[in-house]
């Protein structure tokens, strides 16, 4: 059911549904949010991937709430919304503190960095509540790896009708066959299906059913687009190892200028696009912002006016105002680029945002500590910014009849789970840090080691910046232009981003969702149902398997 067919909304004051201090949910979101954030660092400097899971959440919230006779659905929504924003507070953070430990060996003081990862959670939530209308109501992205959760926080919590009854039915065996066909990949110890063409094709296809039902989610005009990046990835790839004496490695091939910048200029250049076509909205809802805060608009004076003093009594701070500038370009770039992959696909490509920060960073001649710490912490608010649209996403898709959940409500919770989430996740890498295994056989960080090939390559080569410029040169206006078309640049770009095996998968579910739709039109709705359940089963064996192998 549509906003637009559910019962009338009530007066924009706080409604009696939403008084209350929610004290078990509040307790329940922040214990659950810490928990995967520790595990979420831990997990990722030992096999350099982390995991959402949101529906792991609605899960887990509503069996808190369940024992402790609290369970409805806005209880959960505040579970939600606190442990969301809490899980990943520190998400591409952690990544830049071990790669700066691994370059030069010294390590920055923690009340640097949990203040860098607070500011960057404030700055995100921000972002979010600036683009989560826009994202959310007007262009209605679907978010397709979010529907999972959203599907069961109205199940667990709403009596039954004949559509919880019908989710009852389908999505546990859905769920059951995708944890079934991730734990034999798991046991079999392959990701992905061999070359389908031979040895260095390079074109296989990944074990994921949750990459699979994700393709079912977003759509066969969004899967024809991602395939089509994909395509031109692997002949690059191909390209690339017919120069070389070995197969070139994935991070060697994502971190080529034609692949790196050419992915991101065409998101880049319908970020700003969309940037441009937002600039009412966002403008309105910046003034918004001011007017209705007094300490806002006394700091924001404040702070230009002391920047203004700065500059002309110090001209050499000249410098460091050039690189705020071009940070809060960068920051405003990465947002829009996260939040529209994250709407539009569900996977939020983190790993070529940060590479891209990185490069532009060490182009610009500044230190390694400088260029990484900065990259990190802008991608970590953008990350932050993601997920209060998520939240913003699963309030609008409230069930029908229920209060809409007060912008008060989002953004302390936001808050909330970023700040507990922030001293979690920093503390845990000091904790490695300290115990000197960051970068050792037990966490071997990988994506800190790739972020660190990418500066190295970048300050290492005089013709690396120059391929990058001529790349987003030429790529960023095909995206601008591309954005008033019927082709998705988010999706082309994307497609030369990812690995190419998740990339055809999620066609090839695009595929099979459009053949069974295509003569049967009323399944659309239990198609939909499936792909939640593969979502949830790879979801919650990849939580368990990763936990079992790489940590205990």
């Amino acid at each position: 059911m549509t906003d637009t067919e559910q019962a009338p909304r009530s007066s924009p004051r706080t409604p009696p549904a939403w008084r209350g201090r929610h004290t078990v949910a509040v307790a329940a979101g922040i214990g659950i949010g810490v928990l995967l954030c520790l595990l979420n660092v831990l997990v990722l400097f030992r096999a350099g991937m982390s995991f959402g899971g949101s529906a792991l959440v609605a899960v887990l919230g509503a069996a808190l709430l369940r024992l402790a006779g609290k369970l409805n659905w806005q209880g959960l929504f505040v579970v939600f919304s606190i442990a969301s924003s809490g899980y990943m507070a520190t998400a591409a953070l952690d990544t830049g503190i071990g790669a700066i430990l691994l370059q030069t060996g010294v390590l920055p003081s923690w009340a640097l960095l949990v203040a860098l990862a607070v500011i960057a959670n404030l700055l995100g939530a921000g972002l979010g509540s600036l683009l989560a209308k826009r994202l959310v109501v007007t262009d209605r992205l679907p978010y397709p790896t979010l529907q999972p959760a959203i599907t069961l926080m109205k199940s667990l919590s709403t009596p039954s009708t004949d559509g919880t009854n019908r989710i009852g039915r389908t999505l546990p065996i859905a769920t059951g066959a995708g944890a079934a066909i991730a734990a034999g990949a798991a046991a079999w110890g392959h990701d992905s299906t061999p070359d389908l063409f031979g040895s260095g094709t390079h074109l296989a296809l990944a074990l994921s059913p949750l990459l699979f039902g994700v393709g079912f989610l977003i759509g066969r005009r969004a899967c024809v687009w991602l395939a089509a990046g994909s395509v031109y990835s692997l002949i690059v790839w191909y390209a690339q190892d017919n120069g070389a004496a070995t197969t070139t490695s994935y991070t060697a091939h994502l971190a080529y200028p034609w692949v790196l910048a050419c992915g991101v200029g065409l998101i880049l250049g319908y970020s700003i696009s969309s940037l441009v076509r937002a600039r009412g909205p966002l403008a309105r809802a910046v003034r918004r912002a001011f007017r209705g805060s007094k300490t806002l608009r006394v700091a924001g004076t404040a702070g230009l006016a002391a920047l203004a003093v700065t500059v002309v009594l110090v001209p050499a701070t000249l410098k460091y105002a050039g690189l705020g500038a071009l940070a809060l370009v960068l920051l405003l770039v990465l947002t829009v680029f996260l939040n529209r992959a994250g709407g539009e696909i569900g996977l939020v490509p983190l790993a070529p945002a940060l590479y891209f920060g990185v490069a532009v960073f060490a182009v610009t001649g500044w230190s390694t500590s400088v260029a990484v710490l900065t990259a990190s912490t802008l991608c970590c608010a953008a990350i932050a910014s993601v997920y209060f649209t998520y939240s913003a996403k699963v309030a609008h898709e409230r069930p029908a009849g229920l209060p809409e959940p007060p912008s008060k409500i989002v953004r302390r919770t936001q808050i909330g789970g970023g700040i507990a989430g922030s001293v979690m996740g920093v503390g845990v890498v000091l904790v490695l840090a300290h115990a000197g295994v960051i970068g050792g056989d037990a966490f071997p960080s990988p994506v800190a080691t790739a972020v660190r090939f990418v500066d190295t390559a970048v300050r290492g080569s005089a013709e690396y910046p120059a391929a990058v410029g001529l790349a987003l040169a030429i790529t960023g206006p095909i995206g601008m232009a591309l954005t008033f078309t019927s082709v998705m640049p988010t999706m082309l770009g994307l497609g030369i981003l990812l690995p190419p095996a998740y990339s055809l998968t999620i066609a090839a579910g695009g595929l099979a969702q459009w053949v069974v739709v295509r003569r049967h039109p009323e399944r659309k709705s239990a198609t939909e149902i499936v792909a939640s359940g593969l979502i949830i089963g790879e979801g919650l064996i990849m939580v368990v398997v990763l936990i079992a192998r790489e940590v205990l």
